[in-house]
């Protein structure tokens, strides 16, 4: 049993941009097929000192074509910042049920990469999307 991830976004006026999910409780979500995000801080290798501040690397997600890929590529070559993008995670309880267990809340978000693809070998049943996004402030949220 998979462990999904949905994104939920905003644009600039904080309307809703709405995914092509139609499950309840996510209705409007985009589900996401893969996710990555790292923050580092630079360290002296010799002695472990912190030698730098923080460094948030671009939030990097993989979803199908849907009714988003045009404005999602508006978006990058535009330019445009979405008010909030906000990603919830789910676990399977031991009773078989998802649960919602961790947000991850984005605000002045842009998307700064859009990248289509085929999955080689057929993989996919889709046509896939990379994007990578920006932000200004991140919170995380386990409920």
């Amino acid at each position: 049993m998979s462990t999904p991830a949905h994104l939920w976004l905003e644009d600039e006026n904080g309307s809703p941009i709405m995914g092509s999910c139609l499950m309840p409780l996510r209705m409007g979500s985009i589900e996401l097929k893969s996710f990555s995000h790292g923050i580092t801080i630079p360290v002296d290798p010799s002695w472990g000192k912190l030698t730098g501040t923080r460094v948030h690397r671009p939030i990097t997600i993989v979803k199908e074509f849907d009714q988003t890929t045009p404005l999602l590529y508006r978006a990058v070559c535009e330019g445009r910042t979405m008010k909030t993008a906000t990603i919830k995670m789910y676990r399977i309880l031991e009773s078989g049920i998802e649960a919602e267990y961790f947000n991850i809340i984005l605000e002045n978000v842009k998307f700064t990469t859009v990248a289509p693809y085929l999955s080689p070998n057929g993989i996919s049943r889709t046509h896939l999307e990379t994007l990578e996004l920006r932000y200004e402030a991140i919170t995380w949220k386990y409920t």
